[in-house]
């Protein structure tokens, strides 16, 4: 095939984070090439882009030659193999050669199901709501369902979902919906989901077992987390005391305050009316803040978190300010976005006193 070297690096990039080394099919351990389309696979999910200069081509780009195309010089270039799968790249002034496997070994499942149920959803927007929840998810767990997103289809919007035990996160989609939407897709998938800078609709068909996301550009299938999700909206409880605060003061000021300290301790938040008051403090630093909130609470709070889970809740949120709805030391806070239906929560920690 010939192609140009901008396209089929950019192309390469969007699938290489998918390609693993995979001893029992080394196959996968590239990126195949066929009919007008580059595949990546592994054992959670396949995705395939369209490059209609692949067309008419069927064979592997081994994982090694993935850096060589990257750090290649601008213009065309003709990517070609033989019959016992050498891979021939070459440019006017570059040739290099590579091993590769046969096409046939490259185990894939992109089968889909015509009568499965389908939902269109924007892009763009898809991608916001994942990127608000996505810190939620577990990395590992136990319980496999914490390591996903749940995707849950109602009347006129698709609520997306993550918690990991210690904060749980919400956002919405609006779309027509569908009423028996109820996915876990896992983290890994929902990571690139975000990653691949979707601006246009995005279909999405789904059974049992699988889930297809499918724009113009690209089809992602993925396995799906099975197991029943946790009921999430019992944590969302109306808190007694709620005002609302600069999300980028807030942050900032956090910021600043883990900059400060080395050690894992918790943030304290001490509030008294419409006073904010921050510390960390660890065996070196006692790091202190005070944030203005925008309405006084009716009654002092002393209420502790971890401070990189309400660091990383904050930095969540997209909107100007957020509102913070406290029940007591000992009960979780509600964080919700003032202009979206964005919510979570962050349990708190014990406090250790002096």
């Amino acid at each position: 095939m010939k192609v140009q070297k901008y396209e089929i690096s950019r192309t390469i990039d969007k699938l290489k984070s998918i390609v693993q080394k995979n001893d029992q099919f080394p196959a996968l351990g590239g990126v195949l090439v066929k009919d007008g389309y580059l595949i990546a696979s592994n054992t959670e999910m396949t995705m395939q882009l369209k490059l209609e200069a692949s067309k008419g081509s069927c064979f592997i780009i081994p994982m090694k030659a993935f850096d060589v195309i990257k750090n290649l010089p601008d213009g065309e270039v003709i990517i070609d193999a033989d019959g016992k799968n050498i891979v021939t790249i070459k440019t006017k002034a570059i040739k290099n050669k590579y091993q590769s496997y046969p096409p046939e070994e490259f185990s894939f499942d992109i089968t889909e199901d015509l009568d499965a149920p389908e939902v269109v959803i924007n892009g763009k927007r898809m991608m916001d709501a994942i990127g608000h929840v996505i810190y939620a998810a577990a990395d590992s767990s136990s319980a496999t369902q914490m390591m996903g997103v749940y995707f849950e289809g109602g009347e006129n919007k698709i609520k997306l979902v993550a918690l990991d035990g210690h904060v749980v996160a919400v956002d919405s989609i609006p779309t027509d919906g569908t009423a028996d939407m109820k996915l876990i897709v896992p983290k890994t998938v929902a990571k690139k989901l975000v990653s691949m800078g979707i601006i246009d609709d995005v279909a999405v068909t789904y059974t049992k077992n699988r889930a297809v996301f499918k724009s113009k550009e690209y089809t992602i299938y993925t396995r799906l987390i099975e197991g029943k999700y946790f009921d999430y909206n019992r944590f969302f409880m109306a808190g007694k005391m709620k005002t609302y605060v600069s999300r980028p003061e807030l942050v900032a000021a956090m910021t600043r305050a883990k900059m400060c300290t080395e050690e894992k301790k918790p943030a304290v938040f001490e509030i008294n009316e419409d006073q904010l008051n921050i510390r960390i403090a660890d065996r070196f630093t006692d790091y202190q803040e005070e944030v203005k909130l925008q309405d006084p609470l009716p009654e002092p709070l002393k209420i502790g978190f971890d401070s990189k889970l309400i660091l990383e809740t904050l930095k969540a949120f997209t909107c100007e300010n957020i509102a913070m709805n406290f029940s007591g030391p000992k009960m979780p806070a509600v964080v919700e976005a003032e202009d979206s239906d964005m919510k979570a929560i962050v349990l708190p920690v014990m406090i250790r006193e002096e």
